[in-house]
């Protein structure tokens, strides 16, 4: 269990007041020197400068004391790390507002070879498909993928890099202490567990409040050495993240996609204005020049094939919808079964835990 030095242990009960800006934070050290200073002096001029319902959250926090604040930091499995300090991702750090701290669960890293993943919640099957190969491939060749954990191309995303038994690092909008959409909270746990990390800056408790996601993006772009959108209309917050990782110097990736799809509004107005066309990861590994570079490799075996032990129907299913999702009357037909083979196979599949059904007849690969 980590231990912290009393600045520390202060700086934690800054981080943890929801209604405290970044902005104010910075002022507010630049004028005390430190949050141990802040904490001391709480008074008039920490009021005027913070606002009345950020004092009122710092005073309650104070009154609680700061060992309940570390008590309840490790309740939830997490630490804190601090800009400049050891754990603290390099490339983040480098932009020109990097949070002071951030909340974490799971494995801090050094990620110079990252890539960001981001698209529409309301994601496309064609989008979907091709955030999760692209992921996938990316992991493989030991390249860590980021995104938010949301639901769509995010979620497509994440799981792609668990596929490809490599890492990756989700950043919430809200509390490092709760996973949103609820939906995702096995994923979140699944990236803990193969080495990835979940990553906060918002306050323990934080809702997943609108205005906190803009905020987060430049965070997605900031600890990455790249960024792929894949999927967005013309106002979507991928083209907020695309903006925050061109104005943080990073390398710009979009996947075209059909031109009267409103999805595919963001990525081709991207390609547009100049951004990297990308159709596969190995289109961003030429780019970036990381065949050429000592890409770290995966530390661990792949695992064991998940059609091992399937009969031959089977395998023609798993093949085909580890493409994508499909619906039944196209399995039917791609796989050459009869309605009731096909339905009897499924079954077997789902109670296997191999497949999911979804909505409209659909079904995908659990991953």
């Amino acid at each position: 269990m980590q231990t912290y030095t009393r600045e520390e242990q202060c700086r934690l009960w800054l981080q943890s007041a929801p209604s405290l800006s970044w902005r104010t934070r910075e002022a507010l050290l630049t004028y005390f020197g430190c949050a141990e200073s802040i904490f001391e002096q709480m008074g008039p001029t920490v009021q005027m400068m913070a606002g009345d319902k950020a004092y009122a959250e710092l005073q309650q926090m104070k009154t609680v004391g700061l060992d309940a604040l570390i008590d309840r930091l490790h309740r939830c499995g997490a630490e804190i790390i601090f800009c400049g300090r050891a754990g603290y991702p390099a490339l983040l750090g480098e932009i020109n507002d990097p949070p002071h701290a951030l909340f974490i669960r799971g494995t801090p890293a050094e990620d110079r070879f990252s890539v960001a993943i981001v698209g529409s919640r309301r994601d496309t099957r064609y989008g979907r498909s091709q955030a999760f190969s692209i992921a996938r491939d990316l992991a493989a060749a030991g390249v860590t993928v980021v995104s938010g954990l949301a639901r769509g191309i995010d979620t497509a995303a994440h799981e792609g890099a668990l596929s490809g038994g490599g890492r990756t690092v989700a950043v919430l909008g809200n509390g490092i202490d709760r996973v949103y959409p609820e939906e995702n909270t096995r994923l979140a746990q699944t990236i803990v567990e193969h080495g990835g990390a979940i990553i906060s800056e918002f306050a323990l408790g934080a809702e997943p409040l609108a205005h906190h996601f803009p905020i987060r993006n430049r965070i997605i772009s900031g600890v990455s050495a790249a960024l792929l959108l894949i999927e967005g209309n013309a106002h979507s917050g991928t083209m907020i993240t695309a903006g925050c990782a061109a104005e943080q110097g990073r390398e710009v990736f979009a996947l075209p996609g059909m031109v009267d799809v409103p999805g595919s509004i963001a990525p081709l107005r991207l390609l547009r204005d100049g951004a990297n066309l990308c159709t596969c990861a190995q289109d961003i590994l030429d780019d970036m020049r990381w065949t050429q570079t000592a890409v770290p490799a995966k530390s661990e075996p792949a695992p064991a094939s998940a059609q091992d032990n399937l009969t031959e129907p089977q395998k023609r299913i798993f093949a085909l919808l580890e493409r994508e999702e499909m619906h039944f009357e196209e399995l039917a037909e791609k796989t050459g079964l009869t309605p009731d083979q096909l339905s009897g196979e499924l079954t077997m599949m789902e109670l296997d835990g191999l497949i999911e059904a979804r909505a409209g007849r659909a079904y995908a690969l659990k991953r």
